[in-house]
């Protein structure tokens, strides 16, 4: 059965990005995107105040998890880790 993420719905969420650089030294770049949780039908988005969207996959809704009040989640209520690709360029974002 499919966990229910309703409770989330609206709420304050933060999608962390990782990029695994160096698997051996552990080295990671990660990159935030914040916004506010949608739920639909069992899936899990997160809308931007600029209007952007972004599908939470679903490999990555079992790391949601409330927020622990780190600077790197600032005020988000809950996140989730999100591993990106290799290939994937992170590129720098105002918040």
């Amino acid at each position: 059965m499919p966990a229910n993420f309703d409770y989330l719905e609206g709420r304050r969420f933060c999608v962390v990005f990782v990029k695994v650089l160096d698997l051996e030294t552990e080295r990671v770049q990660l990159q935030c995107m914040r916004g506010r949780a949608s739920v639909e039908r069992g899936r899990v988005s997160v809308v931007t105040a600029g209007g952007g969207m972004f599908t939470v996959p679903s490999s990555a809704l079992p790391s949601v998890l409330p927020s622990d009040g780190s600077e790197l989640l600032q005020d988000a209520e809950y996140y989730c880790l999100v591993r990106t690709d290799d290939n994937i360029a992170f590129v720098p974002s105002d918040n």
